[in-house]
């Protein structure tokens, strides 16, 4: 990705700050899930195709299996990169569970990420250090190329 795409990956990131948390929604300022978010950041970008996301995905599916669906989705438009080479824009995808099942938009690792969780909706957090992530398996993720 450029400079050029990764700034505007943060920028258009940071206006979904306070968005609640919805499953299956993806409507900046009134609900979003996870990946949803992911979706409507990278395609408000125009760094992803306009699509349909399944709707009858498990919100909880870390919770009770090891389903590759999550990372697989991710990984039709994303390669996957060592934690070294992520930048602004990026992905980062936690198991949490059984599975690798919750993504994030790196703003700058590991200081800042934002996603979407139950409690706080569309939020900051630590990408590494926040409670929620402190012990979890993480893989990292950056666009392919078109």
């Amino acid at each position: 990705m450029t400079k050029e795409q990764r700034a505007a990956i943060v920028t258009e990131t940071k206006t979904w700050l306070g968005t609640p948390y919805r499953g299956w929604s993806c409507v900046k300022g009134h609900g979003a899930d996870c990946g949803q978010l992911i979706y409507g950041v990278y395609r408000a970008c125009g760094l992803v195709p306009e699509m349909q996301l399944p709707r009858d995905y498990s919100l909880q599916v870390s919770l009770h299996r090891a389903s590759t669906e999550y990372v697989d989705l991710v990984a039709r438009y994303f390669r996957e990169i060592p934690e070294a080479d992520v930048q602004p824009g990026d992905l980062v995808i936690y198991k949490l569970g059984h599975a690798f099942a919750h993504g994030a938009i790196v703003i700058e690792w590991p200081r800042y990420i934002v996603q979407a969780e139950g409690r706080h909706g569309v939020s900051g957090a630590h990408g590494s250090k926040s409670p929620l992530f402190r012990h979890a398996e993480r893989k990292f993720f950056t666009r392919r190329d078109p």
